[in-house]
């Protein structure tokens, strides 16, 4: 029987060995309003809470649920897996809303370490992953549907699925990486077209932008301009699943006010 790490212990005299609970390492980013937690091992979870303590805790539901996530896609994920521990490896503190949209992008040093292929071909899957519960969530929805706008709501459907297309790779160009700008006005099959954009120079990223830190020249940040290649792949996993809740909690909204989709 293999357990998380990979050892063996159904091996003679280790048949009762208790097999200890998983360090998982959570990052947070410490504001005076509010406190954001993630967790570099389990990309597309950002969590927001009051206080670190109440982000901790959320933590440990969001770490579940992204083993339940990874489920629901086919993969196998051993029961050592979910016997986990959180354990808080930085901790950021900052003079901003960590909740808040439109937030500056801080650098963790856990991402400034270099990526490798084998980093590259998982955030691919968890991408497919993250484009398959969104094409599920917003396929065959109306045009009464895709922009409407309930009171104290920032975006339509249509406008956070645009926003999602623009912005994944933008945050290619971070690493002073140019890309094309033509883009197509159909909001789906511009979702498709920079998709494809970005998977492409994924799979054939050059081995000098998946190492060192960069700042990019362009859409400079005047609080944090500062990229990894490993910040870049965790926030293309964020970001499409942050907006899918988003988008799902809006379609609630829409249908308990009496609309069809």
């Amino acid at each position: 029987m293999e357990n998380f790490h990979g050892k063996n212990f159904a091996k003679k005299g280790f048949s009762n060995v208790k097999v200890m609970a998983t360090k998982i390492a959570v990052c947070l980013e410490v504001g005076p309003d509010a406190t954001g937690a993630f967790v570099p091992s389990c990309p597309g979870y950002w969590v927001f809470k009051r206080s670190p303590e109440r982000a901790l805790t959320k933590v440990k539901n969001a770490v579940a649920e992204w083993f339940n996530w990874l489920e629901s896609h086919g993969e196998a994920v051993p029961a050592e897996a979910k016997k986990f521990e959180i354990e808080v490896a930085e901790i950021l503190r900052v003079n901003y809303n960590p909740a808040e949209a439109g937030k500056p992008e801080p650098l963790f040093w856990s991402e400034v370490h270099p990526i490798t292929r084998k980093d590259i071909e998982r955030t691919l899957q968890l991408m497919e992953y993250s484009r398959e519960d969104l094409l599920k969530c917003v396929s065959g929805l109306s045009d009464e549907c895709l922009d409407w706008l309930p009171p104290g709501k920032p975006r339509t459907i249509r406008n956070c699925l645009r926003h999602i297309a623009y912005v994944e790779p933008w945050y290619i160009t971070r690493l002073d990486v140019e890309l094309p700008i033509m883009y197509p006005r159909n909001v789906f099959k511009l979702l498709a077209y920079t998709r494809r954009m970005v998977v492409d120079y994924l799979k054939d990223m050059p081995r000098n932008k998946m190492r060192g830190v960069f700042q990019p020249k362009k859409d400079k940040s005047p609080l944090c301009n500062l990229w990894t290649a490993r910040k870049v792949l965790r926030r293309l996993v964020d970001h499409e699943r942050l907006h899918t809740r988003y988008i799902a909690k809006l379609l609630q909204t829409y249908k308990s006010a009496g609309k069809v989709y």
